[in-house]
């Protein structure tokens, strides 16, 4: 086996220095970093030190000098080098660079990450994510020092939207403290809705994000293959959000109103009702949809860890059903 020396890094696209008191475990730290001192700077500017316009809203400017918020993790792992076989005599450079040896450690990382990313677009607003991670590999094979390094690169990312990720003092305290009670095994349950709501974030096509975020609460809210979604979805976001008559009657009419949009949208090619608005305040909808579905999940598995997504969704529909019939009974939503 041999030691290979990890360094990994990445800009946090549309954040503040505000995240640097934030834990994402793992060996991770978040650091404000000059430009010129990262190590892939070369990757995001062209041949004439002009940087990618993805990053343009994530620039801290001071002095004239400029800054990003970045993750950063130094890590040592081992590898299987180089062998020998009765049908290979010859080892080349090729084998020596051992690239295929880092495919899975580099996936994990990525998972990892991208859970954490995920986790904090549930907690609050803001095109927080990654464009791009940086994985530079340096190890020692039959006495040649060799470099491999890596990208992962998020094609879909939305660079368009320029909303800031921000964290108060307050909002430092209670957001660790989320990292820490839903990663894992709750993240894990409801991963399919929240990887749909993320998918939604990342379009900068407005109409497409608005969608993707119908899609995850169908997903969470309904059975498959339901009929009468629109009526039935709105009855349950309304009675599951709101916390006076006025507000689930309000809550009702505005996801019956997206239902509307969405179908003009793909139907009839018409989506001028589908303004930023709308969608982040559809968005936000989707957020404490899944905020409130992601604590029902930690609740359920304390109690029981072989429980399923499925079966935790029987019981939040369940839930729902009865919640609703008493409040078509106090004539609160419609018959």
């Amino acid at each position: 086996m041999i030691n290979a020396n990890v360094s990994i890094a990445g800009i946090i696209m549309c954040c503040d220095e505000s995240l640097r008191n934030l834990t994402l475990g793992r060996g991770y730290v978040i650091e404000k970093c000059n430009l010129d001192t990262l190590f892939f700077k070369d990757k995001i500017t062209d041949g004439r030190g002009k940087l990618d316009i993805a990053y343009f809203e994530s620039r801290i400017i001071e002095n004239e000098n400029i800054f990003f918020i970045c993750i950063k993790k130094n890590d040592v792992i081992q590898i299987e080098g180089p062998s020998f076989s009765e049908s290979k005599h010859v080892i080349t450079a090729k084998d020596c660079m051992c690239e295929d040896k880092f495919e899975q450690y580099m996936k994990e990382e990525r998972r990892y990450l991208y859970e954490r990313i995920n986790l904090l677009r549930l907690f609050k607003p803001g095109n927080i994510g990654f464009r791009d991670v940086f994985f530079r590999y340096s190890f020692t094979v039959m006495g040649f020092e060799n470099m491999v390094e890596h990208c992962s690169y998020n094609q879909t990312r939305n660079f368009i939207d320029s909303r800031k990720f921000t964290l108060s003092e307050e909002e430092i305290v209670s957001c660790n403290q989320w990292l820490n009670d839903y990663c894992n095994a709750p993240y894990t349950l409801l991963k399919e809705s929240i990887d749909e709501f993320s998918w939604g974030l990342e379009q900068d096509d407005t109409p497409t994000g608005f969608e993707q975020h119908i899609t995850a609460l169908e997903m969470t809210l309904l059975p498959q293959n339901q009929t009468g979604k629109k009526q039935m979805l709105a009855n349950r976001i309304s009675a599951m959000l709101g916390n006076s008559p006025a507000e689930i009657q309000q809550l009702y009419q505005k996801v019956m109103n997206f239902y509307r949009f969405r179908s003009e949208s793909l139907h009839e090619g018409n989506d001028s009702n589908i303004t930023d608005t709308e969608l982040h305040d559809l968005e936000n909808i989707t957020r404490e949809v899944l905020k409130k579905c992601l604590i029902r999940c930690k609740i359920e598995y304390d109690l029981d860890s072989s429980i399923t997504w499925n079966e935790i969704k029987n019981q939040i529909m369940n839930d729902l059903i009865r919640q609703v019939i008493s409040l078509k009974n106090e004539g609160i939503l419609p018959a």
